[in-house]
């Protein structure tokens, strides 16, 4: 199992409701995803609640049940 990699981002939007992110993101290398802004499902909704709208972010997202998925996100320093 290799480590997925911190990837960089901004949000831009959160969907409490259906436990959504929107993140303006750079490049995510597991994924093989260009840079772009995109909606992700979270793994917990509980993570939602570390970050607010227009945060700049480090985040791990994967593919979970075939949909892409922020498991881990938190606040870049």
């Amino acid at each position: 199992m290799n480590a997925v990699m911190l990837s960089e981002g901004q949000v831009t939007k959160i969907d409490q409701c259906q436990n959504k992110v929107t993140l303006k993101h750079g490049p995510i290398k597991n994924l093989d995803m260009d840079g772009m802004t995109k909606m992700f499902v979270v793994a917990d909704p509980e993570i939602l609640k570390a970050v607010k709208v227009r945060d700049k972010v480090k985040f791990e997202a994967d593919r979970v049940n075939g949909r892409l998925t922020v498991t881990k996100i938190e606040k870049a320093k």
